[in-house]
This record gives structure tokens, sequence and C-alpha cells, in this order.
């Protein structure tokens, strides 16, 4: 049976119609489903499969690859609004909706286009053109995305010297155009490489997967040292070119490294982890302070997007507009404490030892490490703030402490035997300890001669806790955020008899790093913890001691001890100091299976208001190898 129609029903019907949206329409679904394709295809940059009027799909991919070919570093989300009729019933229009991502910016580029979509045979097909990629284009026109690098923040150390700064440099490679073939390639690779002093396998490896066009770096290096590089060598490899630039750079190579860490080019690992903060080609700092302040000194990349006229290849023209700029925000400055004479001092006095070692040296008033300098046999690793070593008798320091709370005096007797047995195990003094300070003597005595037998025959009157507890006062196991790593000490709350022993006189479990070891010194010398600081103003949390605070009294006898080394035991060489005025403890730490054992060479010592501690890793007794480095520094700070 048919229908039956009311004028009501009728009238009704076509309300409804009326209220529905021009996409919800049957006539309109096509539209609406071709426009949705259209908003992804253009997101992919890949309109193949695309039904244009009048345009093979082909050309409209050519087309639009020839306006974005210059758009690297940068990808677009395109979306699709509501449907719209045109001029006539098989014409709609569409607004698209451009949202644009930079590498390294986050700063999106967005504006709006529009589309118009003809019905042909049943399907909606888009009209191309170039004002629907953006209205300013033209069929001769296209983008160009140009980044816009911001300027490194430097980093600044005492008395506003430039620490790290942008210093001139030379990269050195291979240019491949230059190189006819596979074996040449190769030849070349090897030859550089072993000029340069880098792998030769992985560099030859390098060159061959490289592009035919491309420049392949084998190194970077500080113009002082390309110019002593063998000229005659390097001119006769074939291919090889070089580039001059700059880099944020300390003053020398082995200012520092581990606490500036260094600037780089981003790896593929740094973009892939950096949430699109970067690109490859830029710079990042690794490790250190560079790492670490990355945000603040890295700054903020910008870009521009220019409309430019395309040359005939594809390539940019001359600049027709810029519809889009950020601007670079450059990276904040930071101040450190370092000494930049000092610090390359303190390099320069550790230069001929064949093991690792280091200096740290702090002002006793504040707390500011100015310098924190590691020996070339260190090879790039901080012995200065994260080495972990028995202080040997320099931990006769927070021992005496630990006595001065038992009542000890520096005038009370303590009994320096020639040897003492703990539990089966043997101690004994240094085979230079002077006979005449054997027996009954003063701990003042013991301290300045450094008496082992004297510390440990008080082993019953000091605990383990007490002499945990005496460390904590000074400054160790404190916890502390330099910006860096570092390592403030350890010291077992309970051991056994002879470790406690042991312990008496720094070895056992006792480790200390000489950052520890120098805020020790500066504590003794402030009469309360002294807090080390690196980075000014950073923000960083507060150090938080890891127990009550030696105290002004108990610093007093404490320097009175410690000046006795230099009036009469291994310090004496600080005498020559103007004023004659310092005090400190040596330290000999054996360790190792040898026979007889390596030692560390320890010193630390105060002037004035420097706090410093200095260790060697395979050194003599701290008098003969620790006691003139230590002199010639503190001269130099006392300048």
């Amino acid at each position: 049976m048919n229908p039956v129609f009311t004028r009501r029903t009728l009238m009704l019907g076509a309300g409804i119609s009326a209220l529905l949206p021009l996409s919800a329409c049957g006539s309109n679904s096509g539209a609406k489903d071709a426009a949705q394709g259209l908003a992804s295809a253009l997101t992919n940059l890949d309109v193949n499969g695309q039904r244009f009027v009048d345009t093979l799909a082909s050309d409209a991919q050519a087309s639009l690859q020839n306006i974005v070919r210059n758009m690297a570093g940068a990808s677009v989300e395109v979306t699709a609004g509501d449907v719209a009729k045109g001029d006539n019933k098989d014409a709609r229009t569409v607004p698209l909706h451009w949202a644009w991502t930079v590498d390294s910016s986050q700063q999106k580029w967005e504006y709006d286009t529009t589309a118009t979509l003809n019905k042909i045979e049943d399907a909606w097909q888009t009209v191309w053109e170039q004002t629907l990629v953006h209205s300013d284009l033209t069929h001769t026109s296209g983008l160009q995305l140009v980044t816009d690098a911001p300027t490194r923040g430097e980093i600044l150390g005492a008395h506003d010297s430039k620490i790290v700064a942008l210093r001139p440099v030379v990269r050195v490679g291979l240019d491949k155009t230059q190189l006819s073939d596979e074996e040449q390639q190769s030849k070349s690779a090897r030859a550089l490489a072993e000029l340069v002093d880098v792998d030769a396998d992985a560099y030859e490896n390098t060159v061959k997967n490289a592009g035919d066009q491309q420049f392949v770096e084998a190194i970077v290096l500080r113009e002082e040292a390309f110019k002593e590089l063998d000229r005659a060598k390097l001119d006769a490899i074939d291919g090889v070119h070089t580039a001059e630039d700059s880099l944020p750079l300390a003053p020398s190579a082995g200012f520092a490294p581990d606490i500036l860490g260094s600037v780089g080019d981003a790896s593929e690992e740094d973009v892939k982890n950096s949430d699109g903060t970067i690109s490859a080609g830029q710079q990042v700092g690794r490790g250190g302070l560079q790492g670490r302040f990355q945000d603040q000194l890295g700054g903020t990349y910008g870009y521009a997007v220019n409309i430019v006229n395309l040359e005939t290849d594809g390539s940019p023209g001359y600049k027709l507009s810029t519809p889009q700029e950020v601007k670079a925000v450059d990276g904040k400055p930071m101040t450190i404490t370092l000494d930049a004479d000092l610090q390359q001092k303190a390099v320069d006095l550790l230069a001929s030892q064949t093991s690792p070692s280091a200096i740290v040296a702090l002002r006793v008033s504040t707390g500011e490490i100015i310098t924190a300098a590691n020996g070339e046999a260190s090879e790039g690793f901080s012995t200065a703030l994260l080495a972990q070593y028995a202080p040997g008798s320099t931990f006769k320091v927070p021992t005496s402490l630990a006595l001065l709370r038992k009542n000890f005096t520096p005038e009370s007797t303590v009994n320096c035997s020639e040897s003492v047995t703990v539990d089966g195990q043997t101690f004994k003094n240094a085979s230079t300890y002077p006979a005449d300070a054997l027996g009954e003597q003063p701990l003042s005595v013991a301290v300045a001669q450094s008496c082992n037998t004297a510390f440990i025959n008080e082993r019953d009157t000091v605990s383990q806790e007490d002499l945990q507890n005496a460390a904590k006062s000074l400054g160790v196991e404190m916890s502390i955020d330099l910006g860096i790593d570092a390592f403030m000490g350890t010291v077992p709350a309970t051991d056994s008899e002879v470790t406690h022993a042991a312990s008496l006189i720094g070895q056992g479990d006792v480790l200390v790093s000489p950052l520890a070891m120098a805020v020790v010194a500066a504590s003794a010398a402030k009469g309360e913890i002294v807090k080390p600081v690196l980075v000014k103003d950073a923000g960083l949390e507060e150090a938080k001691p890891a127990g009550d605070s030696v105290t002004a009294d108990e610093a007093k006898q404490l320097q009175k001890l410690m000046r006795g080394v230099v009036e009469d035991g291994g310090l004496k060489p600080l005498q020559e100091l103007s004023p004659n005025v310092a005090y400190g403890k040596t330290g000999t730490a054996e360790y190792g299976n040898d026979n007889p054992p390596k030692t560390h060479s320890w010193v630390i010592a105060v002037h004035q208001d420097i706090a410093m501690a200095l260790v060697v890793e395979d050194g003599d007794f701290g008098s003969i190898t620790g006691a003139p480095i230590a002199l010639e520094y503190l001269k130099a700070a006392s300048a």
C-alpha cells in the first residue's frame, strides 16, 4: 500500500530538513568524506590518492612537493571544517586549518585556507590551487623554513671571568666530492684518522656510508691544537677539507671538563628524547653543568617561514614575504665559583702526576669552590668530586675531634707505642716516624708527627659511632646538590674491632673524596660546617649536614693541633707562606694487595680564607708528594 501524506506531515518533514546541518544532508555527506580525505592527504603531504578537477593527482603532488620542499624540519597537521554550499548545487567549499610544527620550537604556525570541491560524475573532486596551501602562494612561489639559532649562554667564573665562551675551532674531515672511488676514500679516511688520532676503522666506515656529496667530519679541534698538526701530512691527504667555526669552550681542554661538560651537535638519540625541542644539527649540552642546565644555557631556537620565488630547480629564490616569524631567545649566562687562574694553576701543578690526582679548594667564609681540578691521568674522571679513597692520616682531624669530645685537649697524654695489635692485626707507624716522639706524648705531638698507634690505642675511648658523628660534624656525609654529582664520604656507624682501629687512622671502611676533605679542613677553620657552593643563584636545594656541627671552641683546638703539623710535622714547607699562619694535615693511605702496598698521598691545609685538599692516587708520603704541590697552590691563592 502506498503511504498517505497529509499537508501537516509534509510541512513537518520540511521543517526537520531545514534544521539539519548541511554536512548531514545526504547530498553533502560525500563532500564531507572527500574533505576529510583531502585533509588527511595534505597532513601526509601526499595527495596521489586524491581526485582533482582538471588536474592529474601526480601533477598536484608535484606542485605540493615544490611548495614544501624547503620546509625540511617541519611537519603539518591539516584539519577540515564544516562543508558549505558553493555557487551551485554541485560545488562546495571547506575551510582547512593548517598547523605546522617546527622542530625545536614550541610555537606552531597556524592559519586557514579554503578548498573548493566540485561534484563530477557523482564524485567530489578538489580544485587544485596553490592557495589551497597558503593564500599568498602563486604557481611560481613556495614556502621556506629558516631556523634562528640562539646564542648559547656563557659560563662565568669568579670575578666575572669568562670560563665557557665562544672560542675558535677547526672542523677537519673529508670532502667526498673530491674522492673518486672507494679505494681512494678508504685510503684518505685511514690516513686522516691516524693523523688526528681517531678510530681509523670507525671513521673509514663512516666515510663509506656517507653520501657522495657529503663532507664527513673526523674531528673538531681547538684552533691551537689544529696549528700543531703536521700540515704537510694533512695537505697530502686527498679530499681533506677544513672549516673554521666557533664553539662554547673552556680556556683549555683540561679545564674542569667533568664540571663543565661539553657542547656538541645533537645526536639521533638527543633528537628522539627531546619531545620535539631539539632537531638535527642543533647544539646541546652533554654532561656536567652544560647538560644539567641545558634549558637555561641553550636558549630557545626561533624560526621564520618565508614565501619565496622558486627557481626552476625548486630552490628558494628571492623572498616575497614572511607570514610567520618566531625570534630566538638567547641562552642565559650562569655564574659559578671557580677561579679561572687558580683552576688552571692546579691543572698545571698536577700535570706531572702519572696516576689520578686532584686539588679541591674553597673559601672558608663562603663555601665557594674556587678550584676542583683533576690531573691528566684521571682521564676525564672527576677525581676531585667523585673519587672514593681512604683518607689516611688526614682523617686524624675528625678522630681528634672525637677525642676532644671525650674531654681530651691538645696537651692530653696519649701512648704512641711502636706497634699495637688488635685482634691479631698489628699496626705500626710509618717507617720514617721519629723515635724521640714515641712513648707517652701530648696529643699535639701525636697529630704533628702522625702517630698511628696513639690513636688506635684510644679505640676503646672513641667508638665507631663517636668517630662517625665527629666526621659528620666536619661535613662528611653531607647531602649536597652542586649542580653536578659529588661524593661527600661515608663512615660506617659500626665495624669490627680491627676495622674500627683502622678507621681511627683513615683506613678500614672510611671513604672520602677530595671535596669532602676540603670541607673537613674548612669546617675546622670556620668553627661550623661549611656548605660547598659551585653554582650561584641556581635555585638548588641547600646542603643538609648529616650531623651536629663542630663548635667554635672545638675548632680552635683542632686548629692548634693542625698548626703543629706545619711547625713540627710534614707540612713544614707551608711556613714559607706569608703570613706564616697555615695549618693542616698530611696523610698516606695504603691500598691494594701489592707488597709493599701502594699508597694514596694526601694533604689538607688552610691558609687564611682558603681551605684545600690534595690527593695523588699512587704517591709517596703526603709530606713528600703532596706538601710541595700544596705550597705552590697556596702561594698562588695568596698572591
